[in-house]
Formats: C-alpha cells, structure tokens, sequence
C-alpha cells in the first residue's frame, strides 16, 4: 500500500481482541515513529451489532467484535491498523483466526477503508516478521529503518513482556480477607465490559477480591501450562492453562469462573483441561459461562448468582449483595 496522503496519516486501532494486551505496545510503536492513533474506544452494543452484520454465522463473537470496532472508525482515520498475529514468541501460536484478520477485516469493510498491518511471527523468524514493515513504513509515510528499529526495539520485547498491562489493577486487588474467584478466560472476553456483562465488577460488588491470568507473571504462567508447558501451543491456551494450574493450589482462591466465546477452537481445547483438573479439586466450585451476541444478562446473571450461592461470604462482616 502506498502512502495515503502527503500530510501525516492518522492509524486507526480498533479496540477488540488482543489489544486488551497489545495496544499500549502498539501505541508506543506509532508514537515513536511520530504518528497519530486513534481508537474506537469501548464495545458498545451498536459496535456489536454491526459487527455481526458485517460478517458470517460461523465466525465467532470477538471477531465480529474486532469488525464493528474496525467499521466504527472509518472516516476517523485514513487507515485501520490489524496486525496478522501468528506468534508473538518462540514455541507459541497464536489463534488461528489472528492469523487470518486483517483478510477478515478487510473483506468485511468492503473497501471503506484501507486496512493495513504487519506480519508478527517471532516464532519463525523476527527478521521475516520485519520484512512486512515495508508496506506500513510507506503507509505512514516514514522511513523502513526508523520503522524497523521501532519494531525490534518496543513490539518485539513488549508482545512478550513479563508482566501484562492488565496486571495489578488496584480494584482488584484490595483488601485482602475477602475470598478470591480467580476468573479465566482471553483479555478480550474479560476485559471487556459488555461482552463480560461486567462480570468483574459484579464480582467485586458481591464482595470478593478477583484475579485474572494476567495477574500472573507471564514465565509462571508458561511453567505452569500442563500438560502443553514446554510445548508449542496457542498462546492465550497457555496463559489459562498455566494460571488454572496455579489457582487451583491457591488456598485463597474459593472458585472459579470461565468466561468463554461460543465456538472458539482454543477454548474448546483449554476447557476441556481446565475441567479435568477441576474435579480433582472438589473444594473450588467451578462455573463455565459460554457467551455469544445472543446472550441475555438476566440468564447470566442467574447462573451467577447460582454459583455465588456455593460460596463464602464475600467479606467477612457483611452479608453478600445480590449482583
């Protein structure tokens, strides 16, 4: 793609799947190199809907997320930046439909905005992954080096970084007699408010402490990732894997609920473990929760409340409030 303008462009970065983890890394890239971002800002339910307009029965809710969010900044900025994620480091993959996105996206803008990207694959080779950055330095309008060194220097490290920008959020981590639900699940599934019908903050609201995979270093994480620790495999597959496999010897954590997209092929893997080993801890209830477009909050919320009910109080001195 050639440069779009003679003045700066401005990239547009939709705020859905990985950038939960990835879009701080990706805005210190572009301010490096002197160019504008903008951001679609949070999922709303006009987001949803046209998102799942835009594209098949058969592709899954974040997905559809990503192209509502993608359609909602067109005419904001002169390009829409969708990186094609194969692997963000050695011995991982990323979920196949990562691979394929800006494809997905593009189709589904139907031209009306030019879609643009990068190729990250760190497990192959980090020079491969460089030789992408032609393309997007005439985009922007810079030179291949500065974009080049910019790659290498801040998304190669940050992709993989030790600690997750969703690590150590106060809120959740306060007060610290509450019993503890450890909460599994992608970024974008439980960082996101909507498609998560706030489950965090209902949490939170019936008294307890919450813990996420990304409160987790990301090397316990990875050591901890059984029966796949050591082995290639998807790379959110291995974040709840390994912080399963830590929560569930944690005397402080008194159950645990996952959040999962309908018809998403890491899940229907990770899950699958995930409830195996649960059975071997009887003293942790566990809830699986399965979300689409379709999904109501009252039947969410019912099942919740269910699953609360098998629990300790959320704090100590007072009587648990409905969510």
């Amino acid at each position: 793609m050639s440069r779009l303008h003679d003045k700066d462009v401005t990239v547009g970065m939709p705020d859905g799947l990985m950038s939960f983890e990835h879009r701080r890394v990706w805005e210190k890239f572009f301010a490096a190199l002197g160019v504008k971002t903008v951001s679609s800002g949070k999922t709303t339910n006009d987001i949803i809907r046209y998102g799942v307009s835009l594209c098949s029965n058969e592709t899954c809710l974040p997905v559809k997320v990503l192209a509502g969010h993608a359609a909602s900044l067109c005419g904001r900025a002169d390009c829409i930046f969708v990186p094609r994620c194969m692997s963000v480091c050695k011995g991982e993959k990323s979920c196949p439909k990562l691979c394929g996105l800006p494809d997905v996206i593009r189709l589904s803008l139907k031209n009306k905005a030019p879609v643009t990207g990068v190729t990250v694959d760190l497990d192959t080779s980090v020079k491969e992954s460089g030789k992408s950055l032609s393309a997007l330095s005439e985009t922007i309008g810079r030179e291949k080096r500065s974009v080049e060194s910019a790659f290498l220097r801040i998304v190669v490290p940050g992709l993989a970084a030790e600690n997750s920008p969703n690590a150590f959020i106060p809120e959740l981590n306060v007060e610290k007699e509450k019993p503890v639900i450890a909460v599994l699940g992608h970024p974008y599934m439980i960082f996101d408010e909507l498609l998560s019908m706030e489950l965090i903050k209902k949490l939170i609201s019936a008294g307890y402490r919450v813990l996420t995979p990304y409160d987790i270093k990301r090397s316990v994480r990875r050591a901890n990732a059984r029966p796949f620790a050591g082995r290639s495999f998807y790379e959110t597959g291995l974040d709840i894997l390994g912080a399963f496999n830590v929560f569930r010897k944690m005397d402080i954590v008194a159950g645990m609920v996952y959040l999962t997209p309908f018809a998403c092929g890491v899940d229907s893997i990770a899950a699958e473990f995930v409830e195996r080993g649960i059975r071997e801890e009887p003293r942790k209830p566990f809830l699986k929760l399965t979300v689409d477009e379709h999904s109501g909050e009252s039947g969410f919320d019912t099942r919740l409340e269910a699953f609360l009910d098998m629990l300790p109080a959320g704090s100590l001195n007072e009587k648990r409030q409905s969510v």
